[in-house]
């Protein structure tokens, strides 16, 4: 069962067609990457799944029901749930009022989002020595732990992260693809787009390969990892 489908979305700039019939499928429990250049339409096509850019064509359909209509905001509470690229912390609250941000939409009692929020920090446990300091002075690499954190407390079956290793020293973005995978064992669906197509495509079970907006190879992401085109476009 796809636990997300986007199905021949087409997304315009004006005279610029951004993304022209692209059509992903994420299976249950998976992880699936989104590849490409600089300039796919990656971003773009993570963001139409969101609603964050408006469909001139196409629809998403999360878990059986369509979503293509329904506000970035009301999909919180649906189960998918975006860690943007960036990271985009709340850099003036500390580290706890970040997390706590991330269960905003939910109704739960006291005692569970304690819970939740213990299960985050074993996650991520050097959030843990600082959840009084203010997130926009954790390096890089704390925030996007944060990132991923915050995108966690609100219980998503399906998340999306864009570009989680962007900008990151080699050692921690190893740490990052570990904790995805880690995400992905506690049951939660991942939507991956990464230009760190190597990586990627290692713990991905299928993959997509985006060029000038048009999906142009798919397969599981071992086997496009060792795709003479795959390699040589963006391999080297």
């Amino acid at each position: 069962m796809s636990a997300l489908a986007a199905l021949d979305m087409h997304v315009s700039y004006g005279n610029i067609r951004a993304l022209r019939g692209v059509s992903l499928a994420v299976a249950e429990g998976t992880i699936c990457a989104v590849v490409g250049a600089n300039g796919a339409g990656k971003t773009t096509a993570l963001n139409a799944i969101c609603g964050l850019r408006t469909l001139s064509a196409g629809r998403v359909v999360l878990a059986g029901q369509d979503v293509t209509s329904v506000p970035p905001h009301d999909l919180v509470p649906l189960g998918l749930v975006q860690v943007p690229e960036g990271r985009r912390v709340f850099a003036r609250l500390t580290v706890r009022e970040n997390l706590s941000m991330g269960a905003f939409r939910r109704r739960s009692p006291r005692a569970e989002l304690a819970a939740e929020l213990d299960r985050v920090l074993e996650l991520f446990p050097r959030l843990r020595e600082r959840m009084a300091q203010l997130a926009g002075t954790l390096s890089g690499g704390e925030q996007q732990m944060l990132a991923m954190g915050r995108a966690l407390m609100s219980r998503p079956r399906t998340l999306l992260m864009d570009e989680p290793s962007m900008g990151l020293a080699p050692q921690v973005v190893d740490q990052v693809f570990e904790t995805i995978l880690a995400i992905n064992k506690l049951g939660v669906t991942v939507l991956l787009v990464e230009q760190n197509a190597l990586m990627a495509l290692e713990i991905a079970q299928m993959a997509y390969v985006l060029q000038s907006g048009e999906v142009v190879l798919s397969g599981p992401g071992p086997e496009l990892l060792h795709s003479d085109a795959v390699r040589e476009a963006y391999l080297g």
